[in-house]
């Protein structure tokens, strides 16, 4: 089998099931573990999936677009776009960075809505190419394909002229001990100087990134202002996350 012909069977499987195991594609593909885990690296560094220990992920973006194409909607980010509109008003600045979340509720923005939206994510600049009314600050720097994000010293020399009223802030883990973190250190140091020139904090997470754990610490849960999840705040799972004055939505 060709490694073209590999990878495609990589991407077709994760179209579906949206993550994948090395050792599971290792058996379909019969190949060996090495073979798959340079497939893997391969097509995360164009940008279509991201690895993760022991296997891989559907692309954020890709995967939502794929959907909507399908006509599917993830009710998840339908209930969490519709809690962050609660805290988004006219005519002030929103700063958002990567992540689906963050992608979803840029779309979902009322189209009659006066802010200014400052992302270093460029698919959600242009979610927001059809909102007259939305300002639209794209930070500079190295477009990263396996995030599919702008980064390095230009984006950090940008954020020195903001100041924004709310930060949306993307995450791959939430634990109420440990912080929100990440899988890669240069954004999560990137996602600490976007709280320091930011009014409110607030983190949107689906279920899944719940009481798990990553590499990168970003922050302690107390140093956010709002959580909002697709659950009740009275939710069982979210008990750890009372009373630590932070909002829950």
């Amino acid at each position: 089998m060709l490694k073209e012909e590999r990878q495609q069977i990589i991407l077709d499987k994760l179209s579906t099931d949206k993550k994948v195991t090395l050792v599971d594609l290792g058996q379909i593909l019969n190949v060996s573990y090495d073979s798959v885990r340079r497939d893997i690296i391969e097509l995360e560094d164009r940008g279509l999936l991201k690895k993760v220990h022991g296997g891989a992920i559907a692309n954020s973006y890709l995967s939502i677009k794929a959907s909507k194409g399908l006509g599917i909607v993830n009710t998840e980010f339908v209930t969490i776009a519709k809690k962050a509109m609660k805290l988004i008003e006219n005519h002030k600045i929103i700063l958002m960075d990567g992540g689906t979340t963050n992608f979803y509720i840029a779309e979902q923005l009322p189209k009659n809505m006066e802010i200014t939206v400052v992302t270093n994510n460029p698919h959600l600049a242009t979610a927001l190419a059809e909102h007259p009314k939305v300002e639209i600050i794209l930070l500079g720097g190295s477009f990263y394909k396996r995030y599919q994000i702008t980064l390095g010293s230009k984006t950090f020399q940008d954020l020195e002229h903001i100041h924004a009223d709310i930060y949306f802030m993307g995450t791959n883990s939430i634990n109420p001990e440990l912080g929100l973190a990440i899988r890669h250190y240069e954004e999560s140091l990137l996602k600490q100087k976007m709280m320091s020139i930011s009014r409110k904090i607030v983190t949107c997470v689906i279920e899944e990134k719940i009481n798990r754990e990553e590499n990168y610490k970003v922050c302690d849960f107390t140093a956010l202002d709002y959580l909002i999840t697709s659950l009740s705040p009275t939710d069982n799972l979210l008990s750890g996350f009372r009373n630590k004055n932070v909002e829950i939505l």
